[in-house]
């Protein structure tokens, strides 16, 4: 691994990228969705396994790196204590990174660039270009099956899992209206974010659109679905869904 810095004593490479909505204004390509539409989760067709996904090994260094897919063409990278996000497109990854990360202050910016030609071992050019100058120059080595989700893995909120088929709803509740709310005139849609376990039962619920008279009702109607499970070569693997849960006066 080399890396270059202009002006600068050796200190490691700790890059972050800012969240997704402010990255694709720096991008050029215009702000995120505040929340996620509205939309049942079903059964769609996979798309192609992205080559580039999976976590590597920085040369030289004893740090790993972790690529996960956001959308079809957007990424999030991870490292101890950095981050960054850009756009994949053909084999080549254009990104803006940010030193620092949750609990801890940010104090560098810079633009990254990865040729992923070689899917196995990318090499990484990035510069500095807010609080700090310099260059870096790192290849990276993808560790053997590091794309494909580990049976039983139980994923954390917001963790992205690669599946070829996404969980089908197959048993639907209907939610109960609280008397409160319902006196009260509150209505609305809660959205709700559920691990469809492997069975197809749910289980840790988050509300990620809160009304706060209907959260609990709403949570308690996700956990009485049940789903056929994502799936990935053959086998079923835990994910998040997102399910929106509808109140609305008769």
């Amino acid at each position: 691994m080399m890396r270059r810095h202009q002006g600068t004593r050796g200190t490691r490479l700790a890059v972050a990228a800012g969240s997704a909505s402010v990255v694709l204004l720096l991008l050029g390509i215009g702000a995120a969705a505040e929340e996620p539409p509205a939309a049942k989760p079903t059964a769609k067709q996979a798309l192609p396994r992205p080559s580039s996904e999976g976590t590597y090994a920085v040369e030289g260094s004893n740090a790993n790196v972790k690529v996960e897919r956001l959308t079809s063409d957007i990424f999030h990278i991870t490292s101890a204590g950095w981050e960054g996000v850009g756009i994949l497109s053909g084999a080549t990854y254009r990104g803006v990174f940010r030193e620092g990360g949750p609990g801890m202050p940010f104090t560098a910016m810079g633009e990254q660039t990865i040729d992923w030609h070689d899917p196995d071992n990318p090499s990484v050019q990035g510069s500095y270009t807010s609080f700090r100058t310099g260059q870096i120059a790192e290849r990276w080595h993808r560790l053997a099956d590091s794309s494909k989700p580990v049976p039983g893995h139980r994923p954390t909120f917001g963790e992205y899992v690669y599946v070829e088929q996404l969980p089908d709803a197959v048993k639907k509740a209907p939610p109960v209206y609280p008397d409160e709310a319902r006196r009260s005139g509150v209505e609305g849609t809660v959205m709700v974010q559920a691990l469809v376990l492997e069975d197809g039962s749910v289980g840790e619920c988050k509300v990620v659109h809160s009304i706060p008279m209907l959260d609990e009702a709403a949570i308690e109607c996700v956990r009485q679905w049940r789903f056929k499970p994502a799936m990935t070569d053959g086998h079923p693997v835990a994910v998040w869904v997102a399910v929106p849960v509808r109140f609305a006066k008769p």
